[in-house]
């Protein structure tokens, strides 16, 4: 049963021997549930790099913990000293002067908690762990493809549900709290972000989310909708109408659309992620559109919405070259033209040695006029 799980913590292992580290400390969800199979708040594993890995939990949640996970090597806490002095000890236990200890360093970790982990532990080297977790999530096994399938079948109900209920003179949270109450109901766990209903001139936001803003005729309404399915994600936007787009938003989305289009049959095992994006600007130039326009145009999804290859944070993922079975999202950006509105299409899609395949299958061709 936790075969997959004990696997993963071996080859995360003999990465940190490669790069010499001594213990990774897991403080994510995300690398929680990957290495572990549980899921759990705030959870703390430490990982050494020979050995059984320390699982810290709250002292009530030890029974359970233990039933929930392979690690035998439970201790329970009543206060964050408690804690912090367990990491302590094991460090010490090492007996390297400055053992090299690796965290995540990605926007989801609290500063707070890396500096105090410093603090408390002043002779330690911290290293970014994502050199060692990310290539290994980033490919994904057979039994998360098929979550990731679930999690796109309910992107897809949630874009479905969404152009069944657009209506003028709803407010845009109104269609959020209605396309989420579906989700919930049909199995997902949660969002993975606050769903964007961005409408009339929010139609131009990079990001979003849902507000008071009541829909009115000819807004054009940018939907995005990631639904998580037993952890895993998938990632979907479409564009939307209330009433015929203007010729202008029709061709905007087409250049869109065509954008998409080029980016995924440029997209197979061994193309770096800078190709993709120089292929789908390339699209922008012969509209006249590329000022318009922000990089990024595509990012890995899995238990995170975004993960690597992650451009959009971490630059030097424009280098990364793509590999059979990660799963990436393709139309992360918006193309916004003041006067004219935003459009974007954005699709999950599993990378296979012949290309991409489609994951979510909502209508992609044209606006969705309601």
């Amino acid at each position: 049963m936790y075969e997959v799980f004990q696997n993963r913590t071996k080859r995360v292992q003999e990465r940190m021997a490669e790069e010499e580290v001594d213990a990774f400390l897991v403080l994510s969800g995300e690398d929680y549930y990957y290495f572990t199979g549980d899921m759990r708040r705030q959870p703390r594993v430490l990982i050494p790099r020979q050995g059984e890995p320390i699982l810290f939990v709250f002292a009530p949640e030890i029974g359970e913990a233990e039933n929930q996970t392979w690690i035998t090597d439970v201790r329970g806490y009543r206060g964050l000293h408690e804690m912090m002095l367990g990491i302590i000890g094991f460090l010490k236990e090492l007996g390297v002067d400055k053992p090299k200890v690796a965290l995540e360093m990605e926007f989801a970790t609290p500063h707070f908690l890396v500096e105090r982990f410093k603090t408390a532990n002043p002779s330690v080297e911290i290293v970014d762990a994502k050199p060692l977790v990310a290539p290994l999530r980033s490919i994904k096994e057979p039994e998360e493809v098929e979550r990731m399938r679930r999690a796109a079948e309910l992107a897809d109900l949630g874009i479905q549900t969404a152009g069944e209920i657009i209506r003028a003179g709803m407010t845009e949270s109104e269609v959020a709290t209605e396309v989420e109450y579906v989700l919930r109901k049909n199995g997902a766990d949660r969002l993975a972000f606050p769903m964007f209903v961005n409408s009339g001139h929010r139609s131009l936001w990079l990001h979003g989310t849902a507000t008071g803003k009541h829909i009115e005729k000819g807004d054009l309404i940018v939907v995005d909708i990631g639904p998580v399915h037993t952890g895993y994600c998938a990632d979907i936007c479409r564009t939307f109408s209330v009433g015929e787009p203007s010729e202008e938003a029709q061709e905007l989305y087409g250049l869109y659309r065509e954008m998409q289009r080029v980016a995924l049959q440029k997209a197979r095992p061994g193309v770096a992620t800078h190709q993709i994006e120089a292929s789908a600007e390339e699209v922008l130039k012969t509209g006249g559109y590329e000022e318009h326009f922000i990089r990024g145009f595509l990012h890995g999804i899995g238990l995170s919405f975004e993960e690597m290859p992650f451009p959009t944070i971490f630059p030097e993922d424009v280098l990364v070259p793509l590999e059979s079975g990660m799963t990436l999202a393709f139309g992360h950006p918006i193309l916004a033209v003041p006067g004219i509105g935003g459009v974007r299409v954005e699709d999950t899609v599993l990378l296979e040695d012949s290309g991409p395949v489609f994951l979510t299958s909502s209508p992609r061709d044209e606006i969705i006029v309601v």
